[in-house]
């Protein structure tokens, strides 16, 4: 195994980790005491911040795992908690606005690994000829 291989096989999940650390302090820093009172940084921190660690764990997926586990993985991080959000708050037509609000980010994170994963395979493929 080249080393350049080794040190991505290992920064890549403690960035991810840390990535979905991050996120769960600013997450429960929010929720801290409701009815929320946070300011706007925080929120925009809260609703788009989910980016970061869904694209890092979709890279992560692409590197190492199968088709099925790159897609199934970040949809059940979404969908149990979404159901949870949807359940809580009685499936109310604005509960499901803020569920697809909140899931858009971590999407966008995901196509973009894939996007990023596709590039880097095509550029690391030989030149044909």
């Amino acid at each position: 195994m080249a080393h350049g291989k080794r040190k991505g096989t290992v920064v890549l999940p403690a960035l991810t980790l840390a990535a979905f650390a991050a996120y769960a302090v600013i997450f429960a820093a929010a929720f801290r005491e409701l009815p929320m009172n946070i300011p706007p940084v925080h929120q925009l921190l809260l609703l788009y911040s989910h980016f970061v660690p869904m694209f890092l764990l979709e890279l992560l997926l692409c590197r190492t795992a199968k088709v099925r586990w790159r897609i199934l993985l970040p949809a059940v991080l979404l969908i149990l908690p979404g159901l949870w959000f949807l359940i809580t708050a009685e499936w109310y037509v604005l509960a499901w606005i803020l569920f697809g609000w909140w899931c858009t980010a971590p999407v966008l994170g995901c196509l973009a690994a894939w996007a990023v994963w596709a590039i880097s395979r095509r550029l690391r493929r030989p030149a044909p000829g």
